[in-house]
């Protein structure tokens, strides 16, 4: 991934990035945001005009927008079977739940195999394997998303209960800080932590729990196609029917040149005093982007001692708190350019100095 800061070159000596991802359709369906005929009817319009798929299934009616932009979010994660096992949330599930929320078993088939199970004393993933349920890449991948629901990494974790309820504007930010500062000390659930504090209802916490399953629901389908593939990437050529059709296709792909970038910070007492710190003109960069659909530009990297970054230049002025931020572009034909201003709000305990740049961007055709 390309970053602001970090020097990745091409052959001609610019910075670039390349990113390939699971097709947002696929990721819908997965996980039962839309149904295959809404994907199929928002295709057969996206068809007739220029307009990008996820933009034309929210004017539809057929899709949530906050909805769109988590699942955008995270697209990118959905690329590899490494960096989809990491985005694993939730509750610890049993393998045969994650199975059957994955629709790879029935539970009259889980249980058949747990009755054996009783009857052999064979592991449980053993028995599926033996019977074609799935196989041993597949089963692997599986036990190391459950892993990963109950670690506690730092970082983006954009499928934890508390992310999805900021993205959906349930709560803020800072609700959500304080509440895992109050979880800290009582080890109650988050959403019961919320509901104690007054920041929502106990029906918002169920929308956002019904939210959570859906995207782990995408990722679990995501992980078992990844699981398939070869190099555990997302295979772009192909398809899933009987038929094999042989055709030329130029890949989407967006890259991004850094033209110019302030390197640093410098925080004063009066900025301080102030409470935030403007800076215009910081950051030039540069898109070449060849999908008709535009580009997903995202920003992340906020730390101490900035709470939230206020980003003015691309039409839409972008908040940047912890979670990261993106802005959809439109497809422009040759170079688009944009020249970035920021506001920087500092913490509570911001003291004086001089910082690295904190802002990591990225682009990614949508």
């Amino acid at each position: 991934m390309n970053v602001i800061g970090q020097n990745i070159s091409d052959t001609d000596g610019n910075m670039f990035c390349r990113m390939t991802k699971r097709l947002l359709g696929h990721i819908l369906v997965d996980g039962e945001f839309i149904s295959s005929q809404d994907l199929k009817d928002a295709l057969s319009r996206q068809e007739e005009t220029n307009i990008q798929l996820g933009e034309i299934l929210v004017r539809m009616g057929l899709l949530n927008f906050s909805h769109l932009q988590m699942v955008l979010s995270v697209q990118k994660n959905l690329s590899s079977l490494q960096d989809a096992v990491k985005v694993a949330a939730g509750v610890r599930q049993l393998l045969g739940e994650l199975l059957i929320q994955a629709k790879r078993l029935t539970k009259q088939q889980l249980n058949h195999a747990l009755t054996e199970q009783k009857r052999t004393g064979e592991k449980l993933g053993e028995i599926l394997i033996r019977h074609g349920l799935i196989n041993d890449k597949e089963l692997n991948a599986i036990l190391k998303f459950q892993k990963n629901q109950v670690s506690r990494s730092s970082g983006f974790q954009p499928f934890r209960l508390g992310e999805i309820l900021v993205a959906n504007q349930y709560i803020t930010r800072d609700q959500l800080e304080d509440a895992l500062r109050k979880q800290k000390l009582s080890h109650k659930k988050i959403g019961e932590v919320l509901v104690e504090a007054g920041y929502l209802t106990k029906k918002q916490v169920s929308s956002g729990l019904r939210i959570q399953n859906m995207l782990i629901t995408a990722v679990l389908a995501a992980i078992l196609s990844l699981a398939s593939t070869p190099n555990g990437n997302v295979a772009h050529a192909g398809s899933s029917s009987a038929k094999v059709t042989v055709s030329a296709r130029v890949m989407a792909y967006s890259q991004l040149k850094v033209l110019y970038q302030l390197p640093e910070i410098t925080i004063t007492m009066t900025d301080i005093k102030k409470g935030y710190i403007d800076i215009n003109a910081a950051s030039r960069l540069q898109v070449k982007n060849n999908s008709p659909k535009g580009y997903l530009l995202t920003f992340q990297g906020i730390a101490q001692p900035f709470k939230e970054i206020q980003i003015k230049g691309m039409g839409n002025d972008l908040s940047l708190s912890s979670a990261g931020g993106f802005v959809l572009r439109p497809y422009i034909k040759g170079n688009d350019t944009v020249e970035l201003s920021y506001r920087f709000v500092l913490s509570e305990n911001a003291q004086p100095g001089t910082y690295a740049w904190p802002v990591n961007v990225s682009v990614q055709p949508s």
